[in-house]
Order: C-alpha cells, then sequence, then structure tokens
C-alpha cells in the first residue's frame, strides 16, 4: 500500500509541475526572422513584451534585422528605425504570424515610417508596400526593392522556446525518475 501512495504522490506532483509549466509565460518573448527571395535576405530577431494575440507596435520591445540584396546590406534596429502595426501580428508563445488575407500592414523603416528608405513591410491588401492590390513581403535597401509575393494566408515567424518551460519539464521528469527509483529499492 505504501508503494502505491508514494507512486500516486509522485504522479500527483508530475502533475502539478507540469500544470505550472502551462501556465508559465517569460515577460519577453524573442522571435527570429529568416526569409529569402533568391540573393536577397531578412535575417534577425523581433522581441515582444509576451503579450499573446493580436498585438501592435507598442507590444514591440526591440527588433535587430538584417536587410540584404544580394549586393548590400543594412540592419534595422531599435534604435535607428520606426514601426508602424496596425494590429497586423498574432502571437503565440510559438510564433508570430501576419496574415496576408487581411486588410492590415505591419512596416519597419528607417529612419521614420514614410521616409521611403531601407524598410521591411508586410501589407495584406491594403497596397501601401506593393502599390496594389496585392498581398507582399517586401523590403527596400539602397533604393532597390525586393518584392515577395503574393502571399495568401498566415506567415509564420518562429520563436526561441523559453528556457523555463524546459527547467520544469526536466524537474518533473526527475521527480518521477526519483519516484521510480524509490519503488525499484522497495
Amino acid at each position: 500500500m505504501t508503494i502505491r501512495i508514494a507512486v500516486s504522490r509522485a504522479l500527483l506532483g508530475a502533475a502539478a509541475v507540469l500544470a505550472l509549466a502551462g501556465t508559465a509565460q517569460a515577460s519577453n518573448i524573442q522571435y527570429f526572422v529568416n526569409i529569402t527571395q533568391g540573393a536577397a535576405s531578412i535575417t534577425g530577431s523581433i522581441t515582444t513584451d509576451g503579450t499573446l494575440g493580436y498585438i501592435g507596435a507598442a507590444n514591440l520591445l526591440d527588433w535587430n534585422l538584417s536587410l540584404n540584396d544580394g549586393a548590400s546590406s543594412f540592419t534595422l534596429t531599435h534604435g535607428n528605425s520606426a514601426v508602424y502595426v496596425n494590429s497586423a501580428f498574432v502571437a503565440s508563445s510559438h510564433d508570430l504570424s501576419f496574415n496576408y488575407s487581411s486588410n492590415h500592414i505591419a512596416l519597419i523603416q528607417n529612419p521614420t515610417v514614410g521616409s521611403s528608405h531601407n524598410y521591411w513591410c508586410m501589407d495584406g491588401s491594403s497596397a501601401y508596400c506593393s502599390g496594389g492590390p496585392v498581398s507582399s513581403n517586401n523590403w527596400r535597401l539602397d533604393g532597390a526593392l525586393i518584392s515577395n509575393g503574393p502571399y495568401t494566408g498566415v506567415h509564420a515567424i518562429a520563436s526561441v522556446p523559453e528556457p523555463s518551460t524546459y527547467a520544469m519539464l526536466g524537474a518533473g521528469l526527475g521527480l518521477l525518475a526519483f519516484a521510480a527509483r524509490r519503488k525499484q529499492q522497495s
């Protein structure tokens, strides 16, 4: 009977640890970007405040995005550029998505929004980035326009898993291993 109680307690403890792991949320979430179009690319990261669901410009805390047109490159950062996000992103703990079937826009531009300089623009059907009624994912670098599209549906940017989730998973598995070892010794 004591073995059954020990196993029950171990399983209850593991369930509690897993329940805590499900509710743990880091204050910030960092999403990695890696988009290519021929020799051109956008790579880097976007950090949000951890808000899940529809997010806007106020939820973007930092970004570091390297634009490359195949001949030259420019890095958009929080310090050298501005952002306009019309609730265009949907954030989850796993990815940051943009819905190209919507009428939203997301623009990160140097030095300011509307300056026509270096930028990354995701556009649903508002024709802001593409100049026409087509969903696009464009970037401009040193006067060269890279058009990536047309797109439909949701485009996701994968996030980095939270280290606390792995720590809690490890603790839960450790408890299960401890309970199994005690059971073998009994």
